[in-house]
């Protein structure tokens, strides 16, 4: 049964901290819903906290929710996200919604993410990009969102800023695990002096849609679903994939749905780096609920032979197999996709922009090997891209592994690809 902790004109219940709000009495309807996990995280005394949960388990949501409330009046707090984008987008928003059911916010500077609230405390609201634009301000307290995403670097400058008043602020952390060699493991997954860690899994959040928890865990391995799903802190060297899930085949069907996926090399990368990354094409098909990889190349192409690469496969494969590219954030990678688009304007072709990273992008990839569902034919580059997989995400390389998921990802949504509007590349 779900919990509540309200903010209510009367003292707070029993075990929440107290607040010093000048607007009690307007609260009196107020009302937020905690599950038990997020309730003792808000109630500990510690001074470093930590919120460790799966996704949509709720550490967003009671990270704005025990800021708001922890408030003091007249004092200087900061909000901390990865990047820009997830602070406007997920942190600051989940921030200024609770502000605003709380009846908290006396005035939002635009300009400077300053939020005032009523009882004069003030909530810088920054991201950590740049770990060194942190430091600065003297803080009562401060809360890092997706604090697995920042690097110490970020977390050693902010608790130095915790000294406002001449006392030791607070700093709360809300993530998702990255593994046992992650400085997050280190800081809160022991025992260290005025911590404490509270964690929640995806499935404990009674407040998360019927059935997410599920869905997403069908989507990852078990390993990866223990940290991404269970919030547990876990080791995915070596166990993202397992040697043992790829059965080796001398034929493939002959029917069956085909895609080549093409993960091109950033041709800027090739020419600072030792080992520059493979542009690869990888061929798979999909027959009866299974799924068959049975032809990749891979190469480190010079500019301008990566385009004479792919046509020429285009022509050895013929137009019954599907093509995929995927294009890079930016206006070149855009550029670069529309003029290969054109180039082979008689196959069904499309663009498929590259978002997110590459370990979630090939999760639903590996869950279908994990469950038996794919196999490789037997060839010359077989054991280098089961090698690379079994590698994943710790090896060297990883663009077989991008160019195997990126097949798979457009196979399991059904369609061929010609229904795909071409004017979303402006032509």
């Amino acid at each position: 049964m779900a919990l509540a902790a309200s903010m209510m004109a009367s003292p707070p219940r029993v075990g929440d901290l107290a607040i010093s709000v000048d607007r009690a009495a307007s609260l009196a309807t107020a009302h937020i819903d905690l599950h038990p996990a997020q309730i003792a995280f808000r109630n500990s005394p510690a001074l470093y906290r930590a919120f460790v949960g799966g996704r949509g388990a709720g550490k967003s949501w009671v990270g704005a929710y025990d800021m708001l409330r922890r408030a003091r009046p007249e004092r200087l707090y900061a909000v901390y996200a990865p990047t820009y984008p997830m602070l406007r987008d997920a942190t600051l928003r989940s921030l200024r919604d609770m502000a605003s059911t709380l009846r908290l916010e006396r005035a939002w500077g635009a300009s400077d993410h300053r939020l005032t609230l009523h009882n004069g405390a003030e909530i810088i609201c920054r991201s950590l990009d740049d770990p060194e634009r942190a430091r600065g301000p003297n803080l009562s307290g401060a809360w890092i969102d997706e604090a697995s995403l920042v690097p110490q670097a970020a977390f050693d400058i902010v608790i130095a800023c915790l000294r406002e008043g001449g006392e030791r602020g607070w700093l709360s952390a809300t993530f998702t695990p990255k593994g046992k060699t992650h400085w997050t493991f280190a800081m809160f997954g022991g025992d260290r002096a005025d911590t404490a860690t509270f964690r929640a899994a995806t499935g404990e959040n009674p407040f998360a849609p019927i059935g997410f928890a599920d869905g997403i865990r069908s989507q990852y391995t078990h390993t990866y679903a223990l940290q991404e799903v269970d919030g547990a802190f876990v080791d995915l060297e070596g166990a993202v994939a397992k040697r043992e899930w790829f059965r080796i085949v001398e034929a493939v069907p002959s029917g069956g749905q085909r895609v080549r996926y093409w993960d091109a090399a950033a041709t800027e990368k090739k020419a600072i780096s030792d080992d520059p990354d493979y542009t690869v094409g990888a061929r798979v098909i999909t027959s009866e609920g299974k799924y068959y990889v049975d032809d990749i190349i891979r190469g480190q192409y010079g500019p301008g032979n990566v385009e004479q690469v792919i046509s020429q496969t285009a022509a050895l494969d013929g137009p019954g197999v599907s093509i995929v590219i995927e294009q890079e954030p930016g206006s070149s990678g855009k550029l670069w996709a529309a003029s290969l688009i054109r180039i082979l304007a008689g196959y069904d072709i499309r663009a498929q922009p590259s978002t997110g990273d590459k370990l979630t992008r090939a999760m639903p990839f590996l869950a279908q090997a994990q469950a038996g569902n794919v196999s490789f034919l037997r060839a010359p580059w077989t054991a280098d891209a089961i090698e690379e997989l079994c590698a994943f995400p710790v090896g060297s390389h990883d663009d077989q592994v991008d160019a195997m998921a990126g097949a798979f990802a457009a196979l399991a949504k059904g369609a061929r690809l010609q229904t795909i509007d071409r004017r979303i590349l402006g032509f």
